[in-house]
């Protein structure tokens, strides 16, 4: 995406490609594999396990909590930890957590991945969870060394998992609003959800309020980035 073609307003209609054509139901499912196919997983996976939660009190819970990321495991049980930086995402902890994420898919995912490609679309939403994932561990490490008698960092560190794909989806997001032709007024638009989110319907803790902030300024960072690679890769291809 130049700046030649940069849109007012990042999201497309599922049945539009990236300049807001309308395309036939093939070529639209088509150049929405990805969004596709990870509606379908967290779908399947919410059939068979249902949600998980902090307790792991039933068997289906016990199963999603083995695959969630909790940030203790970063020194106790470093490969447990990388492995849940990956299989943490397909997983969620309450129905309006799984609906903000499908909403956010598609609304937003699949219309990143019509407008910055496949590719980016998941280099954006996979490299976003795992480096928040490893900021937001860090955060809370350092914290609850400064302070262990500090109970928001024992408990966001030892106490709680984290699951879900919405970190990585904010990042999505980020790159995307970091592209149209105002991105500061996308960018205002975002955090004014957030604190929505937040501090009047309270649907989400301040964990992952902090996660998902973390991930939307990366996001726009990385969007920005390949904004500018985009212009410099422009006039050589006219040449």
């Amino acid at each position: 995406m130049s700046d030649s073609n940069r849109p007012t307003w990042p999201m497309v209609w599922p049945w539009q490609d990236g300049q807001g054509t309308n395309m036939g139901w093939s070529d639209a499912l088509n150049s929405r594999r990805f969004t596709i196919s990870y509606l379908l997983i967290i779908g399947v996976l919410y059939a068979m396990l249902g949600l998980g939660s902090r307790s792991c009190a039933t068997s289906a819970e016990a199963v999603i909590c083995n695959f969630t990321l909790w940030p203790y495991n970063l020194t106790e049980a470093p490969h447990l930890y990388v492995f849940s930086l990956f299989t943490s995402i397909w997983f969620h902890n309450s129905s309006d957590h799984i609906l903000l994420v499908v909403v956010v898919i598609v609304v937003f995912l699949q219309s990143a991945e019509v407008r910055i490609g496949t590719k980016r679309a998941m280099i954006a939403l996979f490299s976003v969870h795992c480096l928040v994932a490893l900021i937001i561990t860090l955060y809370l490490y350092a914290g609850h060394h400064l302070d262990s008698t500090d109970d928001w960092f024992d408990f966001g560190l030892n106490g709680r998992n984290y699951m879900g794909g919405s970190v990585g989806l904010f990042g999505v997001l980020g790159v995307l609003f970091s592209q149209i032709k105002r991105p500061f007024v996308g960018a205002s638009f975002y955090f004014g959800f957030e604190f929505w989110n937040a501090y009047i319907y309270e649907g989400a803790s301040m964990y992952v309020v902090l996660g998902h902030v973390t991930a939307f300024t990366l996001g726009f960072i990385l969007g920005r980035y390949w904004l500018q690679l985009d212009n410099l890769q422009a006039p050589d291809e006219l040449n």
